[in-house]
């Protein structure tokens, strides 16, 4: 019997790995704030050679367009504000999603997780607390969000890698970068952090660089 699909994945792009193996290599994308699972799933024809690729869609449809996986506002002072609440129901969301995956394929390696902006922020967060269910972590474009009350605790030997945008006026590197040494002094995380010439995108050196983490983890 078929197990029911997880509210996570309902609404996912899911390519195969075009080597037909069904226990390939999953590799999860986690799109940015005000975003769709149809987005990062573009570079499904360049990945799909070598994994299986599944795009997910956030929880939260936004008013004027797109999903967010939280909330985010404003202050007086201009300071912007995290819906934790949200995050945290966005963490178990994605991590009962993985607990589907490790059932219904109990053969398969992990998911890789891969988030971009916001996607990336609750993938860093992800690790804090069920590093058990994923294989290894990138995050582009993003920061560890070490203000957040609901982070767990940090397996050290989790496979991490992070993007940064030098050029990225979103989430600028002397926002981004501050983080992940707060999180290794913190947390005692090991970030393989990265910097490129880019704005908030995934620039072609940046993909690249990705893509053989990608084969060295699953290898």
């Amino acid at each position: 019997m078929s197990l029911p699909t997880p509210l996570a994945l309902q609404d996912s792009r899911y390519a195969p790995c075009k080597s037909g193996n069904p226990l390939s290599q999953e590799i999860w994308l986690l799109h940015g704030y005000a975003s769709h699972q149809d987005d990062l799933f573009g570079f499904a024809p360049y990945l799909s050679k070598e994994f299986a690729i599944r795009s997910l869609r956030a929880t939260h449809p936004l008013a004027f367009g797109g999903y967010a996986w939280y909330a985010l506002s404003f202050d007086d002072q201009g300071i912007r504000q995290t819906n934790e609440e949200e995050a945290q129901a966005s963490m178990e969301r994605v991590a009962e999603a993985l607990r589907w995956h490790a059932e219904a394929f109990p053969e398969a390696p992990r998911p890789i997780l891969m988030g971009f902006s916001q996607g990336g922020i609750l993938s860093n967060a992800l690790r804090t607390r069920y590093p058990d269910l994923v294989r290894g972590i990138a995050a582009v474009a993003s920061y560890f969000p070490v203000e957040w009350s609901c982070l767990g605790q940090v397996a050290s030997n989790l496979p991490h890698w992070a993007a940064v945008g030098t050029e990225d006026g979103v989430v600028p590197a002397h926002m981004s970068l501050p983080s992940y040494e707060t999180a290794r002094v913190i947390h005692g995380m090991d970030v393989d952090v990265h910097t490129y010439p880019m704005p908030h995108t995934i620039s072609p050196a940046c993909f690249t660089d990705l893509l053989q983490w990608f084969r060295q983890v699953s290898a």
